[in-house]
């Protein structure tokens, strides 16, 4: 549902300037994972347990379901799969 020719629906359309509000929202596309969660999510979306992935990240499994809760709040997801969904969707389970 993209708008090819609005360029900033919530400014005013009279400032010529409203485009760099529009373009200054990088989190409007994704959310800022760490690189840490990004890999855990990528794990979660292969389908490894927190154990398995503590296993292969050396990690506490205590410390990548605190990665995983972390993303799904971040993501706004109520579960893993929600969460391996999301990765698969975006690319991020390859």
């Amino acid at each position: 549902s993209a708008r090819p020719t609005s360029p900033s629906p919530a400014s005013s359309t009279s400032a010529p300037s409203s485009t760099a509000a529009a373009s200054a929202t990088p989190s409007a596309t994704a959310p800022a994972l760490t690189e840490r969660e990004t890999e855990v999510l990528r794990l979660v979306a292969k389908g490894l347990s927190a154990k398995q992935i503590a296993r292969k990240l050396t990690l506490s499994h205590r410390t990548v379901e605190n990665h995983v809760q972390s993303t799904l709040r971040k993501l706004q997801l109520g579960n893993r799969v929600e969460l391996a969904r999301y990765a698969i969707e975006h690319g991020i389970d390859e």
